[in-house]
């Protein structure tokens, strides 16, 4: 019998082993997991790493059994799927619903299975596919079982292992089985209360690593969270070296081994400067006197001639296009653009850099995780005036001198030289950067409040403006635009309304509009009530602390101001003005100030938000703000007639 046989019957052992765990009643599911309407009572993967002519591969097996709680589930969990890639090859996928039948359960297969590439959640592209399926019968006491066969053609793309889910885990047991002469290590994500079993152990030339789990309450999805990586319970593994006949391989034992392996995709990139590169990039920078303005020069250049279109497979998925071929062919995906960045600005005599780099979906530095799941994208960046500057054409309204902000905060892998590289962290854009300064100018009559808007978008702000009108033209416009200004109630009618682009480079936009605001202004005998906050930007529920222990993400940090100055009108006069008020805490400054000027009264609204991440620890300083802010926003200015 061969090895490979061995190993293979090995692994099924060890499958049956971790799946055949005794049976849960749905009276026991219950009583730990109350009021939900479906739990997995199990989820196993099994994992087995050997060498085939000297080289490592895996084949893995993955079981889950999800079981009804509640004739309310069907229509709600009937649809799964697996994911795979060419590295994680599928080989096998079978899946079928128990359905009680009296005393016994009665096996319904599922026959019809669905394959399609799958949404990519990153910049770089993946070839991540999906096969999709239905259950049958998924009533009360059903259990829909799926296991699912792989062949992982690179080790250095083990997948890692959530132990949660979106439902409650009653048992999860991830097993890896490897051989002895092949060092392993693993990073446990979440975990402070060690509630995840780690067990090694050797039988023969094979070792073993087993992880288990029990009784795991399901991961709460929030819409402004974070990823799961965050919070989630997982384990990351990988290969640090192994053995065959030519001696000890290195793969993944720090950060200078990933750097070896990520910079081999570059040896053939650009090795030859080309000479229509450079006519373009001199053409580009012609009067352009610094480095600043030349970078920025071929910055826009590339944004606005270059389309982002992401593809690839497998590892070509890695390797950069040669610049001149993405110059030509006028698109490319993250890493054809940071190609042909770096080319540039090397043809114009600054020193780019090919740069890795993980957006903040994912949560992991390269000191702590020094592995390809680590980064999703690919940029240029350049030492400018002391100062790194990160280059990511991707998004074609990026500014100049200020990363994307999905990459802010995040530790950049800066390929300096085939030997020498930079761990870099992009820094957190300051707030007073991106901004929006409001101005309104306000009159009434009768009950309907008209008024004169000009609106300034600056920096990240300034950005989504440019970015959102790509996609709304025409009537499409006046739809975003009147989203962007609406004030007061519902009832908000926008007239007509001006949008400028005052400068492109910087992304400095305003809208100017007139609106009227019917039934806005209330009228009590001799007494005019209004309330000047026409929009309430710091608002909404507290959060629920003892819930939520997930941390809310913002995009960028920013500062909004605005200005509502109404005119007094003639035979009124001003009887009550409502106290200023200021919040300043760790996570946001806020604040109201009233103003009465001659014939007029002024309310500037104020918000600086301060944090990227706003944490747990932060969300009872959070919501003791929203309950001092919470009642000056129902304070009117009251005007009496004299």
């Amino acid at each position: 019998m061969t090895t490979n046989s061995l190993s293979k019957i090995f692994l099924f052992f060890l499958l049956a082993c971790a799946v055949n765990t005794e049976a849960q009643t749905i009276e026991e599911m219950e009583k730990l997991f109350p009021g939900k309407m479906a739990i997995f009572s199990k989820v196993n993967k099994v994992v087995d790493i050997s060498l085939r002519k000297g080289e490592p591969y895996a084949e893995d097996k993955e079981v889950s059994e999800m079981m009804m709680l509640d004739d309310k589930a069907n229509g709600i969990y009937n649809k799964d799927r697996v994911y795979h890639s060419s590295f994680n090859e599928l080989k096998k996928v079978e899946a079928y619903t128990l359905v009680p039948d009296g005393k016994e359960f009665k096996k319904q297969k599922v026959t019809e299975f669905k394959t399609q590439s799958s949404t990519s959640r990153g910049v770089f592209y993946d070839d991540v596919k999906e096969t999709s399926f239905d259950y049958p019968s998924m009533l009360k006491g059903s259990i829909a079982h799926v296991e699912s066969e792989y062949y992982n053609k690179d080790i250095r793309f083990l997948s890692p292992f959530y132990f949660s889910s979106f439902l409650p885990v009653y048992n999860a047991t991830y097993t890896v089985t490897f051989p002895e002469d092949m060092d392993i290590k693993y990073i446990i994500k979440n975990d402070a209360n060690k509630t995840i079993t780690v067990t090694e152990s050797k039988k023969g030339r094979k070792k073993k690593l087993e992880f288990t789990a029990s009784n795991l309450n399901n991961d709460e999805y929030y819409g402004d969270g974070v990823s799961r990586g965050y919070y989630a319970k997982h384990v990351i593994l990988y290969v640090e070296n192994y053995k065959n006949d030519k001696g000890t391989i290195p793969v993944f034992s720090s950060i200078d081994e990933l750097y070896k392996w990520n910079r081999k995709f570059l040896k053939d990139v650009n090795t030859q400067p080309d000479p229509n590169i450079q006519r373009i990039a001199d053409s580009i920078c012609i009067n352009k006197k610094t480095e600043r303005e030349k970078a920025q020069a071929i910055y826009l250049w590339v944004q606005n001639h270059i389309k982002y279109v992401a593809f690839e497979d497998g590892l070509e998925g890695f390797v950069p296009r040669q610049a001149a071929d993405v110059c030509s062919k006028r698109y490319g995906d993250c890493k054809d653009m940071a190609s042909l960045l770096t080319a540039m600005l090397n043809a114009s005599g600054i020193q780019a850099h090919f740069t890795w780099i993980g957006t903040r979906s994912i949560p992991y530095t390269y000191s702590e995780v020094p592995l390809p799941i680590t980064d999703n994208h690919m940029i240029s960046s350049a030492k400018i005036d002391n100062e790194w500057i990160f280059f990511d054409a991707t998004d074609p309204h990026c500014i100049f001198g200020m990363p994307s902000s999905a990459i802010q905060n995040k530790q950049a892998l800066v390929s300096i030289s085939p030997e020498k590289y930079e761990l870099v962290t992009v820094p957190i854009v300051a707030a007073e950067k991106s901004y929006i300064t409001d101005s309104s100018f306000l009159t009434f009559k009768n009950n309907t409040l008209t008024g004169f808007c000009s609106v300034d978008y600056v920096g990240y702000m300034g950005s989504d403006i440019y970015n959102n009108l790509i996609y709304n033209k025409g009537d499409d416009e006046r739809v975003y635009v009147r989203r962007r200004m609406a004030k007061g109630s519902n009832k908000f009618i926008m007239k007509d309304y001006v949008l400028s682009l005052p400068d492109t480079a910087n992304r400095v936009a305003n809208i100017k509009s007139n609106f009227e605001i019917p039934d806005y202004v209330k009228s009590i005998g001799d007494e005019i009530y209004i309330n000047l906050n026409l929009e309430k930007l710091f608002s909404g529920s507290p959060i629920d602390t003892a819930k939520r222990k997930v941390d809310i993400e913002n995009e960028y940090l920013y500062t909004i101001r605005q200005v509502h100055l109404l005119d007094i009108p003639d035979g009124y006069v001003v009887s009550y003005v409502p106290k200023n008020i200021s919040v300043s805490n760790d996570v946001i400054d806020f604040s109201i100030e009233y103003k009465q000027l001659p014939g007029k009264i002024m309310a500037t609204q104020k918000m600086v938000s301060k944090k990227l991440y706003i944490q747990p620890s932060d969300f009872a300083v959070y919501n003791a703000a929203l309950a001092k802010v919470s009642p000056a926003y129902k304070e009117q200015v009251v005007l009496k007639k004299k």
